[in-house]
């Protein structure tokens, strides 16, 4: 019999019917073949955030290149956001039937159909003959990209192994600052290209993490939860088996997640209808609709897309107007960025959901947009030219603190939030509320910036207060436990069962509150026969 390599320890702060994911490996995960193949296949999918990344980028860095603004005539205010808006607009389209498409036909082919259609997008967009042409365009992608991050957050996180699941998850995000770097370099580069195809070139970007999804995902392994609740529970086992415990079955990870599976989508269709009244029905789909919603809208409204689409603007009202140092200072941030996004997924699990989104928020806003509001308001108010610069160092230290949590937040904490009977609901849902959100505000901010400048910066500052206070007193933490245990926080320890605890007859033991462990490994192999 071969060695188990995963050590079930049995009870958290959560209760004795959790385990401590933590604990499972005593090895970095590149230590183990199968880890590094599983998780070989995964960059396969979280390689489609760094499409998003790159459509951001590109449109920040398309507004510097001259050819690009001449070509449709220097737009601003209400025709710029036509321009970013549009493909918000795609995103808002598909959630009304992708959260029906992706428990239809999986996971993986719903990835497929996405980079399909962002290559068509990209294809109009490269190739437009004017402003019509290139916001149907900015749809088409939009709609691409909205199939890529409804499904990918779903099998990374369904396939990753315990724990490491909200690193990977968190990770998803990250890769869209990969995807924006790349973009504001190769912008930078095409400033040299006299001609059209400065700004062409560079949408053609775009396609290619389409084109090594469309090539590789056909053989990432599908998500085991979505074959169980397709009835195809041995191919489920096989894989857990495969891909968490290295084709060995004797060890006990893979029968206790199986178990818990199983279980809870049994418990969870036992207590649902399936319906969309099910993000309401019971107080713990309450609570778990209400964190989606408001964190949605959160990521969105606090600053980011002000940044994400309309630096050039920002730069421009604090009197730095030449294109390459715009496009330097962009190249910059998305390095910046990247940076810390990555910081972030490592540290995740360390310190904690909750902590790090309420540090990310202070620091958002008491070192960065209230002091970037005040230099604005001196530099414009006062034509004090001083206070310009330290604009460009309050605009890195606020993405600092974002990057580093809220743009992984949205895979690597809501998702966990979910139950599976009402995931792919709820991720439409969030989806469909930051897709809203961006487009709405797409639409305001160059409307804003241009009618009444600084000023709008204070209600941004509003928001960030209004989110500090609603994450501290209604988001719960959900790290260190298994994705199905997560349910134990908003619907009791009724909600998770696993058999094979109630078969052992061990002593379960808690973690008390400086987190000193006094659990008991747990020996399951007579068990995992029967």
């Amino acid at each position: 019999m071969a060695p188990q390599e995963n050590q079930i320890v049995v009870g958290t702060q959560r209760g004795d019917t959790t385990i401590n994911v933590q604990k499972l490996l005593d090895q970095p995960w590149y230590r183990y073949k199968h880890l590094r193949k599983l998780y070989g296949w995964l960059c396969v999918v979280l390689i489609v955030q760094a499409t998003n990344g790159l459509d951001g980028s590109i449109m920040n860095g398309m507004q510097t290149l001259t050819y690009w603004q001449s070509y449709f005539h220097h737009p601003t205010g209400a025709q710029l956001g036509i321009f970013n808006g549009t493909q918000g607009l795609g995103g808002v389209i598909s959630q009304f039937f992708l959260w029906w498409l992706v428990e239809k036909i999986g996971r993986k082919l719903v990835i497929i159909c996405g980079a399909v259609i962002i290559i068509i997008g990209v294809f109009l967009q490269s190739f437009a003959q004017g402003i019509a042409m290139f916001a149907v365009a900015r749809c088409v992608i939009g709609l691409g990209l909205s199939f890529e991050y409804t499904a990918a957050p779903m099998l990374v996180s369904e396939l990753a192994h315990p724990t490491h699941r909200a690193q990977l998850s968190t990770l998803l995000n990250t890769l869209y600052y990969f995807g924006a770097t790349i973009a504001a370099w190769v912008t930078l580069g095409t400033l040299s290209i006299k001609s059209d195809w400065s700004w062409r070139s560079v949408s053609l970007i775009q396609m290619f993490p389409s084109l090594i999804s469309l090539s590789l995902t056909w053989w990432v392994p599908e998500s085991p939860r979505w074959l169980v609740s397709r009835g195809r529970n041995e191919e489920a086992l096989k894989t857990l088996v495969d891909v968490h415990c290295g084709g060995n079955e004797a060890d006990p990870l893979a029968r206790f997640e199986y178990n818990e599976i199983v279980q809870t989508l049994a418990y969870e269709k036992e207590n649902g209808s399936r319906s969309w009244f099910d993000l309401i029905r019971t107080p713990g789909n309450r609570h778990r609709t209400w964190v989606v919603f408001t964190c949605a809208i959160a990521s969105q409204a606090t600053g980011q897309t002000i940044i994400g689409y309309y630096l050039v603007v920002i730069l421009s009202g604090i009197g730095i107007t030449d294109p390459r140092t715009q496009s330097i200072i962009n190249g910059c941030l998305t390095m910046w960025n990247m940076g810390w996004a990555f910081w972030g997924a490592y540290v995740i699990d360390k310190f904690g959901r909750r902590k790090m989104m309420l540090t990310s928020l202070c620091g958002m806003l008491f070192a960065g947009f209230l002091p970037w509001t005040i230099c604005s308001a001196l530099y414009v108010q006062h034509g004090l030219k001083s206070a310009g610069p330290p604009v460009i160092a309050f605009i890195f230290i606020f993405n600092a603190f974002y990057a580093s949590t809220w743009n992984g937040i949205l895979t690597g904490y809501t998702v966990e939030c979910m139950s599976y009977d009402i995931r792919p609901k709820l991720i439409c849902t969030q989806n469909l509320l930051v897709q809203a959100t961006i487009t709405g505000f797409n639409y305001l901010n160059p409307v804003a910036l241009k009618n009444i400048g600084w000023k709008y910066y204070l209600i941004i500052n509003l928001i960030i207060v209004l989110v500090i206070v609603l994450v501290y007193f209604t988001y719960p933490e959900t790290s260190k436990i298994t994705l199905e245990e997560v349910s134990v926080i908003f619907d009791g320890k009724h909600a998770v069962r696993n058999d094979i605890l109630a078969k052992q007859g061990v002593n379960v033991g808690e973690e008390d509150a400086v987190g000193r462990d006094e659990n008991k490994t747990v020996e399951v192999f007579e068990h995992l026969e029967k």
